[in-house]
């Protein structure tokens, strides 16, 4: 089942409507322009972002990801991608495990 951390990264314009965006991604419901930030399925790469029409399939909604950043638009989710790896390089004081802080992070924030 997709779920949010509890102190997920948001972009300004979605803030004030989190709980509506979580809620409609539980439900299936469309949102358009929204981008979803998990860690990357693979091991080689760090996130996937994702639309939220993808969040309608009900495979993709059952399946076990958690969404650590919510973004108004494709160009803000990069925006927000690079406010996380700032966030990384500010509190673990080195990239050289960026997919590790933040599967620590999810654990911390679930």
């Amino acid at each position: 089942m997709v779920r949010f951390v509890d102190d997920v990264y948001v972009s300004d314009s979605v803030r004030p409507k989190l709980s509506s965006v979580k809620w409609k991604t539980a439900c299936g419901i469309g949102m358009i322009g929204l981008h979803f930030i998990t860690l990357a399925d693979n091991s080689r790469d760090i996130f996937d972002i994702y639309p939220a029409a993808m969040l309608k399939q009900k495979r993709i909604r059952k399946s076990d990801r958690v969404i650590i950043g919510v973004a108004d638009s494709y160009k803000g989710a990069t925006e927000l991608v690079r406010v996380m790896i700032d966030d990384c390089l500010k509190n673990a004081g080195n990239l050289s495990d960026i997919r590790g802080y933040y599967e620590r992070y999810i654990k911390d924030h679930l």
